[in-house]
């Protein structure tokens, strides 16, 4: 299989100023407390009460919005629609949904409000990455041994990207929360088998792989760390790898079954 860039450029580099915003929040971030888990079992992030400042959610989907609003008239419309139905309880209620991946919640929102649909998800879903990532660092000894079969016990994201580390072992990275636990290499990381396995290689790209199971049809995008040339974040390279999900899905695959339905 060749590899095909299937990413365009002004895209590519969108996404790349979005994270650069969303490393830049992450580090604004100074009041966040996490409360007792409504539940027992994983994922964690959404059965917790979690506690954080509204205002700086508020402020990291104006700023969001304004990076979108660069010189897209229709969007700086919809930027001043948003703003002015955003309060509070609105807020705390995106941030709930967002936690639980509520499409049906926010489609909704979208109909009713008249905005784009995919709009709303992705302010609510972008602005809070950087709030489950730190309330997933603060859970880091719980997180440990939890089981992950279905998905990241840390915020229930589905176990479609995996890098392999400086020894060679496999890292289940969740783009979403940045919570990463070890895998066996050959093993499928939603069903756990091991003889069904295959693994699909890219021409020309030495470092991804796809780890495909024609048990549960899952699959996990491989990414060598050893063989790149500069170090990029977990979120970033999903992005960039996107042509890997073309790939396994048409040849058949998907996200397991057994998995969450995610924020892909």
């Amino acid at each position: 299989m060749a590899k095909v860039n299937v990413l365009d450029e002004n895209y590519e580099k969108l996404q790349q100023e979005i994270q650069s915003l969303s490393e830049k929040w992450r580090g604004e971030i100074a009041d966040l407390r996490i409360g007792d888990a409504i539940g027992n079992g994983s994922p964690i992030l959404p059965q917790a009460d979690i506690s954080i400042d509204f205002s700086q959610y508020q402020l990291f989907i104006e700023e969001l919005l304004q990076l979108l609003g660069q010189n897209n008239e229709e969007m700086i419309h919809a930027a001043q629609k948003i703003k002015s139905l955003v309060t509070i309880d609105v807020l705390q209620t995106w941030f709930k949904e967002t936690i639980v991946v509520n499409h049906f919640y926010f489609k909704n929102y979208a109909d009713e409000n008249n905005l784009p649909d995919w709009l709303p998800i992705f302010l609510a879903e972008q602005a809070a990455r950087p709030f489950l990532q730190e309330a997933t660092v603060l859970l880091e000894s719980q997180l440990k041994g939890m089981n992950h079969e279905l998905g990241c016990p840390s915020c229930g994201e589905p176990a479609r990207f995996a890098l392999l580390n400086k020894k060679g072992k496999k890292e289940l990275t969740c783009p979403r929360c940045l919570h990463a636990w070890e895998e066996k290499k050959i093993s499928c990381a939603h069903c756990g088998s091991e003889d069904e396995l295959v693994i699909l290689k890219v021409e020309g790209d030495e470092s991804a792989e796809i780890h495909a199971c024609h048990k549960c049809k899952g699959y996990t995008k491989v990414i060598d760390s050893r063989k790149m040339f500069k170090r990029e974040s977990p979120t970033l390279l999903d992005v960039k790898s996107i042509h890997l999900d073309y790939i396994a899905q048409e040849k058949g695959f998907g996200v397991s079954e057994d998995s969450g339905k995610g924020t892909h």
